[in-house]
Order: structure tokens, then sequence, then C-alpha cells
């Protein structure tokens, strides 16, 4: 059997990936799909890769019913979900920053940001009121991260407004 390339591995996981995410149970069946592979027959790595999906279907179905685990994997979700949503304003703040309506050389980068997240944060709001919450989740952990050592710097908000 000649050596497995990267290239085939990544195909191989192309094809388990495939076939996990598909509805259909495969175990009790062989499965051709016409895959010409080189120095492998095709139906062998067809049948091996759909028994592995199925396997790790299997796995991942025991893993669902642990309690911790699906606590985990909330926890997780929500972190990505809180640092997609954080990345995403400061792109959006970035943006805004670089139109000319906020570029001003009478007010300081810090005040143009501040101003370009309570603007772009009150558009968002009004457009998704479901969203209120975390927007202002992310207004402050933006604020926070770009611009509050500036603030500090300043003597606090008192001093900047």
């Amino acid at each position: 059997m000649a050596p497995i390339t990267p290239l085939h591995v990544e195909w191989q996981t192309e094809q388990i990936i495939k076939h996990l995410f598909e509805d259909e149970d495969h175990r009790d069946r062989s499965f051709d799909d016409g895959l010409e592979v080189d120095s492998v027959a095709s139906d062998e790595v067809a049948v091996d890769l759909v028994i592995i999906a199925d396997k790790l279907k299997q796995v991942s179905d025991d893993m669902m019913k642990n309690v911790e685990f699906k606590a985990a994997v909330d926890g997780l979700t929500k972190e990505i979900a809180k640092e997609a949503m954080e990345t995403a304003f400061s792109r959006g703040v970035d943006a805004i920053c670089k139109t000319h309506v906020c570029q001003q050389p009478e007010v300081s980068s810090e005040m143009q940001l501040i101003n370009a997240s309570v603007a772009f944060g009150f558009y968002l709001k009004k457009s998704s009121p479901g969203l209120k919450m975390k927007i202002q989740e992310v207004m402050l952990a933006f604020i926070t991260r770009r611009v509050g050592p500036w603030l500090s710097q300043q003597g606090g908000w008192g001093n900047v407004v």
C-alpha cells in the first residue's frame, strides 16, 4: 500500500465529515460512491470512511447525553458567540472611524472611537431591539478594551465629556 499523503488525509477527512452530516445511517449497508483513490480500492476506502463516520456519530450521541459535556458546550457556544459579536462590533466601529464623517482633526482618535461605538451601538439597538443586552455587553467590552486606558489617563469620564 502506498504511503498516505496529507492531501489524501484531507480528502478522507472531508469525506468523513460529509458522511457525519448526512441524515442517513449507513451502519447496515455497503457504500460505494465511485470515488477513485490512488493505490487503494475506492469502495474499500468509502466503506471504511462511512464506518468511521458512523462510529464518530455514535460517540457524539453518547457524549451529548453527558450533562457535563452539554454544559461545557453551551458555555463554549456562548463564548464563541460573544467573541464573534465583539469582533464584529470592533470591526464595525473601526470601519466607521475610517469614514470622512468621523475623521475630525480637532477630535482625538479615542473620542472618535467612543463616538463611533456609541453611534454604532444605538444603531444596532434600534435595528435589533432583541439584542439590547448583548449590544450593551459588547459596547462595554469594546470601550473598556480600546479606550479604557486612555480614559484612566484623562482622569475618568468626567474629565473627557
